[in-house]
């Protein structure tokens, strides 16, 4: 996905959404924009809530490949 430019928009300040309101248009809470990574096993398209939840499963099962992205993979 390419990155989104509002530059030529034109757009005001009260036309222009805050960082907080931009986590929810690009998932960044459960839209389903994250990828874990368990030992060798790539998964995509999770919530935040099930990539951390992948993760932590990774790390306390002693797993040494371990990781997870939200919408900045």
């Amino acid at each position: 996905m390419k990155k989104l430019s509002l530059k030529n928009l034109k757009l005001g300040a009260d036309d222009m959404l805050q960082r907080s309101q931009l986590k929810t248009v690009f998932g960044g809470y459960g839209g389903g924009s994250c990828q874990s990574w368990v030992n060798g096993t790539h998964s995509t398209g999770l919530s935040v809530s099930d990539a951390q939840g992948d993760y932590a499963f990774c790390i306390e099962n002693g797993y040494s490949s371990c990781g997870y992205c939200c919408a900045s993979c």
